[in-house]
């Protein structure tokens, strides 16, 4: 476990990934799981999914979860909204190099030539193939592998079922550091809870820090067996924290 890492006093942003960590790929959260993000929001803790799926995606798949006022985080932290309106009302798009741009319609360009009925997220701004087949993942790997002098300027994550492709500098770190000034709340009130490797940036970024079956809990403050866990740990610390500033505030 991360023992360096101080326990933020009060939580006032829970950023959460959404694949395999709030929901199993393809599925929904769990009812009781819904709950409990409910709760969280009213007691005061802002929610916020930071996932590689398109903002739009995670629209559809948050209004279910009945939050008030949930904050998405797609693309690996490049895209923010608030709410679920499509369009948005509200949203930032993060900044990144031309440069970025063109290698991302580069390799873009490769992938399609070697596999020409390859599928693409549409995302806005990063790239995220699925591949069908082991073999269609080991030609995506060449073609990345091969052109590794090229490609410097974007970061690359495989998963299970996809590569996610993003300019450099476009990660769940700056996308929480980002959406943490628009609150006006600091790392220090934030958790991050997530699971894979494009989730070490919010991890490094957040106060609090929560693995759900993270291999190297070097990385984590606390690693839970599953999000149900995770959940009701985080529950708990926001009451205590709560009833400790109501304490506080009758005392003074």
């Amino acid at each position: 476990m991360r023992i360096e890492a101080i326990i933020p006093p009060m939580i006032k942003l829970a950023a959460f990934d959404l694949d395999g960590t709030l929901a199993r790929i393809g599925e929904g959260i769990e009812r009781e799981d819904c709950q409990i993000l409910v709760a969280l929001e009213e007691l005061g803790t802002r929610i916020a999914i930071v996932s590689g799926k398109p903002a739009f995606y995670l629209c559809g798949f948050m209004r279910q979860v009945n939050l008030s006022s949930p904050i998405l985080l797609g693309e690996n932290g490049g895209v923010i909204e608030f709410g679920t309106d499509v369009p948005p009302i509200n949203y930032t798009t993060l900044s990144f190099s031309e440069s970025a741009r063109k290698t991302i319609d580069w390799l873009r360009s490769r992938f399609s030539e070697a596999i020409p009925s390859l599928w693409y997220q549409p995302n806005i701004i990063g790239l995220t193939p699925f591949p069908r087949s082991s073999s269609e993942f080991d030609i995506i790997q060449r073609i990345i592998d091969e052109n590794a002098d090229f490609i410097r300027d974007v970061d690359i994550y495989r998963h299970i079922d996809s590569f996610d492709i993003t300019p450099k500098g476009i990660n769940k770190y700056r996308g929480l550091e980002t959406l943490g000034r628009l609150l006006s709340i600091s790392r220090e009130e934030s958790a991050a809870i997530g699971n894979g490797v494009n989730d070490y940036p919010m991890f490094e970024y957040a106060g609090l820090s929560l693995g759900v079956n993270i291999p190297d809990e070097s990385r984590v403050t606390r690693n839970f067996a599953d999000i149900h866990e995770a959940l009701l740990y985080l529950l708990e610390h926001v009451k205590e924290e709560r009833a400790h500033s109501c304490n506080d505030s009758t005392i003074s």
